[in-house]
């Protein structure tokens, strides 16, 4: 190698940002490391279990493991590993971490115990406005995510009926509603009518749910929060959520608002879809 390659070499590692990604459950944590990786940052990740660890460990070059209660060592971690920004994504079961308070540590307590309530938004905007109290810059998921944002369209070979669509507006304006009261953000409709409403169980639980009520397939609205934090809880959906909507028969729509939505996979989602006669449809 020569002396000149070797100068760029050094440089183009000297200019290599750090980015700190804290991983919960899912694949999105590995798409947004394999993007930021490409962008050129070297990604150091703090993995929320064993699987985000092995999901996110090759795009990573270093992986660090935490629990979700344990924020005052996370703030400590980003100062030791020298990281002036970080990207949260994933998966958190709120319930585990209500099943595991006793895991909290003093600054997660202290923290927590300022809250008005604990919905989604509100732990998350308080863990966010603690690291940038910390000097930690927290971006936004969809600065590298915004190659899997639907347009308008309807993604697979079959569209949405009339009355499939008449459930679509319904179950849409029903939805942006559930978000606005910070409950969830997808509903379960069939002919007009409200089968479920996610909660604190998931999407793919109200999905199942909607489902078993319908005993036969349904329209599944997901829409993004009100006012949200645009750092945190982008919604997504990917095959788990397919898979939750297969009924008895053949058939269902998955409709999701367009350019809010990561829609994961979205060639395989289009492909089990069409297998399964479900529309899915950005609106």
């Amino acid at each position: 190698m020569t002396n000149s390659v070797l100068d760029q070499t050094r440089e183009s590692n000297k200019t290599r940002q750090r980015l700190g990604l804290v991983a919960g459950g899912g694949k999105l944590p590995a798409i947004l490391a394999q993007s930021a990786k490409d962008k050129g940052y070297d990604v150091v990740a703090f993995a929320m279990g064993k699987e985000p660890r092995e999901r996110v460990s090759p795009h990573c070059v270093k992986v660090i493991d935490i629990a979700p209660g344990q924020i005052g060592r996370t703030m400590k971690l980003f100062k030791s590993e020298g990281l002036q920004e970080v990207v949260f994504i994933g998966k958190i079961q709120k319930l585990e971490l209500l099943r595991s308070l006793y895991k909290l540590d003093w600054t997660a307590i202290r923290e927590l115990s300022k809250l008005t309530d604990f919905t989604d938004d509100t732990i998350q905007a308080a863990v966010g406005d603690l690291a940038q109290a910390n000097g930690v810059r927290v971006l936004t998921q969809s600065e590298f995510l915004n190659h899997i944002f639907p347009d308008v369209g309807v993604i697979t070979n079959r569209k949405p009926t009339a009355a499939e669509y008449v459930d679509i507006d319904f179950g849409i304006k029903v939805a942006r509603e559930l978000a606005r009261l910070g409950i969830g953000q997808t509903v379960v409709v069939k002919d007009r009518m409200i089968l479920s409403v996610e909660a604190i169980e998931g999407t793919d639980e109200a999905i199942r749910r909607g489902v078993q009520l319908a005993r036969g397939p349904v329209v599944v609205c997901k829409v993004p929060k009100t006012n949200k934090d645009p750092r945190f809880d982008t919604p997504a959906v990917g095959m788990n959520t397919l898979q939750a909507m297969l009924a008895p028969k053949p058939g269902g729509v998955l409709a999701v608002a367009a350019n809010e939505t990561l829609v994961v996979e979205q060639s395989e989602m289009a492909q089990f879809a069409d297998h399964r006669g479900i529309s899915i449809v950005s609106v």
